[in-house]
């Protein structure tokens, strides 16, 4: 278990009587996965990601796990219009903001750290990777984490197919029990605080998001999502009225105490 762990880039292979490797550099193993593997595979948490179908990465915390995840998705999904926009002699040049932008992302993203393993699978390992279709269950609605795409069965590996390079809950898990175990969460936009599985905490906090133009965290009184959480509640002591969330008025009857 590591954070540093790390990979060998290089810009060209050159052949002669023997082959080099040219402008090599170090570069940080799980990021460098995340954002360049022709497939990435993954178990229900996102805790277990197959590079590849070679390279394993193992990330205890599934928070940090779905942190990395969505924010390669969305760099990779950024590079790749950007990309497509400057080799399109017909097309708009790419903006200098949204040029920036990726930049800091790329940037911002070198800098994360998480504790994770890696170590490349056995032959036997391989063959017994993937589910299988015979396995794939009803398709979960992650838009949050997978940007609104629309699931697929993958009719090979099993899991559903999310884009061209990944394949979420195809990985066959040796901990039966990970997907059953409930562990305390609260939610950063509406307070909710209760036992979920990993696959319904991801769910609520993708269907959870600020509405458009509302600062993070800034709570709504009217909004859809927050009406059935929050509630009115009257405070005796301060004789005021507010409008919280059941944790929320945990936590300000224990500022009286």
């Amino acid at each position: 278990m590591s954070r540093h762990h790390q990979l060998l880039a290089f810009v060209s292979l050159l052949e002669t009587t023997k082959p080099y490797l040219v402008n090599c550099l170090r570069v940080p193993a799980l990021q460098a996965l995340l954002l360049f593997s022709r497939s990435l595979d993954t178990n229900g948490d996102c805790t277990r990601l197959v590079a590849d179908g070679w390279l394993e990465l193992t990330l205890p915390d599934a928070a940090a796990a779905l942190r990395f995840l969505a924010a390669a998705l969305q760099l990779r999904t950024s590079w790749e219009k950007l990309l497509d926009q400057q080799l399109d002699p017909g097309g708009e040049e790419p903006s200098s903001r949204d040029l920036s932008a990726l930049k800091r992302g790329l940037l911002e993203f070198l800098e994360m750290e998480a504790p994770h393993r890696l170590r490349q699978l056995t032959g036997l390992e391989k063959q017994t990777l993937y589910v299988g279709p015979q396995t794939v269950p009803a398709a979960p609605h992650l838009p949050g984490l997978f940007q609104g795409t629309e699931l697929k069965p993958d009719e090979v590996k099993g899991g559903h197919r999310v884009t061209e390079f990944l394949t979420y809950n195809c990985l066959t898990d040796t901990d039966l029990y990970s997907e059953c175990l409930r562990t305390f969460w609260t939610c950063p936009h509406c307070g909710l605080h209760m036992p979920f599985t990993p696959l319904e905490r991801m769910c609520h906090e993708s269907s959870c998001q600020p509405t458009e133009g509302e600062p993070p965290g800034e709570e709504v009184g009217g909004s859809s999502k927050t009406s059935a959480l929050h509630r009115l509640y009257h405070c005796d002591i301060c004789q005021q009225d507010f409008t919280l969330t059941p944790t929320e008025i945990l936590r300000h009857k224990k500022q009286h105490q």
